[in-house]
């Protein structure tokens, strides 16, 4: 008999939907864990016109990347997508309690932070426009592309 505490706790609980947090998610669900991908909605590479260096995806969309995994990840029924940020986690015995944003709370044995990373443009007027245009704020995003242009 299952213990109904028990059958309440995930195997793993992902902070972050981006590429790594997705892929662990499929991964994970292939073998059959329980998993909670806690995704942000908001990607660093929502801004970047194609995804780069990701093995037969190089130069597609980030959303359309984004859409055709999460709709891969329907197909293992032990995981689970819930649409929000983790706000907070600790160690809770054996494992972790994650709470997301709106308040839920989840358990966990293992904790896997996918999170990335998060541009923090300083306040120049035009400089978010210009990022979107061409500034290139990591060498492996969107570097290939203006080939007319030396890499600096």
């Amino acid at each position: 008999m299952v213990n109904e505490k028990e059958s309440s706790v995930y195997d793993v609980v992902i902070a972050g939907g981006g590429p790594a947090g997705l892929n662990a998610a499929l991964m994970l669900g292939r073998v059959r864990r329980r998993v909670l991908l806690a995704d942000s909605g908001q990607p660093r590479n929502a801004a970047s016109a194609a995804v780069h260096g990701l093995f037969s995806q190089d130069g597609d969309d980030p959303a359309r990347l984004r859409r055709i995994a999460r709709e891969q990840l329907a197909a293992y029924p032990s995981v689970r997508l819930a649409d929000t940020a983790v706000e907070s986690a600790a160690r809770a015995g054996d494992g972790f309690e994650v709470t997301l944003a709106g308040g839920e709370t989840a358990r966990a044995r293992r904790l896997l932070l996918a999170t990335g990373l998060a541009d923090e443009l300083p306040a120049v007027e035009g400089l978010a426009r210009l990022c979107r245009e061409g500034c290139l704020p990591r060498r492996d995003n969107d570097q290939h592309g203006p080939a007319s242009r030396p890499v600096t």
